[in-house]
């Protein structure tokens, strides 16, 4: 009997060994955003097991993540922040690659990485030199429908001219200023820049 006593009990206590588990440690956010750690619920102390989505701003919200700048705006503001960040990679993703060759990508990757290695002092758009044409102020002329009636048909209005580049103002590491010149191409409805 003795010999058995110390068996029953061990199965005795066996049921309660199960019923005891190790407390759970949780992950959680405060609404200030800062992470806590604790083995309560994070609703029990003011907090959530995850942060909260970051507030979408109202309107237009410009370029999408993994999108295209689809403005000329969103593009400057993309290169500035590569440069700025030093970040040839992003400054690579604005570039339009089709029909670059390995060695041809190879060299434009170096312009781009010299590029992102000086200080940006200003981005400039570059407009087409040619003169603006003029346009008659005398808008009174008719002119002649198919069916022979005049019309009265105004001149178009002259658009403002298109940027056709975009040139990089820099510093080169001695002080001396440095322009690098990005051709704009629009393709996929997204802007991108060549060389």
């Amino acid at each position: 009997m003795s010999r058995l006593l110390p068996v029953m009990l061990l199965l005795l206590c066996l049921p309660v060994a199960t019923g005891v588990k190790a407390q759970e440690i949780r992950r959680c956010v405060t609404p200030d955003g800062q992470t806590m750690f604790t083995d309560r619920r994070c609703e029990d102390v003011g907090a959530a097991t995850r942060a909260p989505p970051a507030p979408r701003p109202q309107g237009d919200a410009g370029l999408h993540r993994y999108g295209c700048p689809r403005k000329l705006s969103e593009l400057v503001s993309l290169l500035q922040s590569a440069v700025d960040s030093r970040d040839v990679n992003r400054l690579s993703s604005l570039y339009l690659w089709s029909g670059q060759s390995d060695a041809a990508a190879n060299q434009v990757l170096s312009r781009l990485e010299a590029i992102v290695q000086r200080p940006l002092l200003d981005i400039v758009p570059m407009y087409p030199q040619a003169d603006t044409p003029t346009w008659d102020a005398d808008t009174s002329t008719t002119t002649p429908s198919l069916d022979g009636s005049a019309i009265d048909a105004p001149l178009p209005a002259p658009t403002r001219p298109r940027p056709w580049g975009l040139r990089l103002e820099q510093n080169l590491a001695s002080g001396k200023p440095a322009r690098s010149v990005l051709r704009l191409r629009r393709q996929y409805n997204c802007f991108w820049v060549t060389f």
